[in-house]
């Protein structure tokens, strides 16, 4: 999923973190569509080309630590990126993802919050560094799906929309339990190279 901020919106496209793509590969390889080989190879050349993938060593996976509810949602993940240092400031460092429908009410958004009155809510209880950016994140969550016979398959999906990718390419899929949690594969190699 592609995080914007607040202030400018502004989105980009990113190379796919192998986190996110591996599983999507290996749960194509169980469906029964005709052309899911063809889907499987276009996605393993993306996979091998270093353009458009990331490899697992470049990004760090952090997990929400609880979702608050309010006119809005909010993730709240605990993350202290390695450029910070030391810091006393209360609550863990972090950053809050808000997930909500865009102005136009076409599409769900997710938003890196970067204004300090969402930090200020003692239900998020963590405090955000500028150094954290929307543009290093990919959001995905891992569903279990259970498939004929009983064997279970997690898989990655795009928590924040009805449709999925998978309800197309495993119609034969008997059970999905969702995730509880949003991830966020967070990129650091910018950060790796500049040290």
């Amino acid at each position: 999923a592609v995080v914007s901020t607040q202030s400018t919106g502004e989105k980009q496209l990113r190379r796919i973190p192998w986190q996110i793509i591996d599983p999507i590969i290996s749960s194509l390889k169980h469906s029964t569509k005709d052309n899911a080989d063809n889907l499987v190879s276009f996605l393993t050349c993306i996979r091998k080309n270093t353009l458009l993938s990331s490899p697992n060593r470049e990004n760090i996976v952090i997990v929400s630590r609880n979702k608050v509810r309010t006119s809005e949602f909010l993730h709240t993940f605990i993350f202290k990126h390695p450029g910070v240092g030391r810091c006393n400031l209360p609550g863990g460092c972090g950053f809050v993802l808000l997930d909500k429908w865009d102005i136009d009410y076409k599409r769900w958004a997710i938003e890196l919050i970067t204004e300090r009155r969402y930090y200020t809510n003692t239900d998020v209880g963590v405090h955000y560094h500028d150094i954290i950016s929307a543009r290093d994140m990919h959001v995905y969550a891992v569903d279990t799906l259970t498939l004929p016979g009983g064997a279970k398959l997690d898989t990655v999906d795009s928590w924040w929309c009805g449709l999925t990718w998978w309800g197309y390419w495993l119609p034969q899929r008997t059970e999905k339990e969702e995730s509880k949690n949003l991830n966020v594969a967070y990129n650091l190699l910018d950060y790796m190279v500049a040290k």
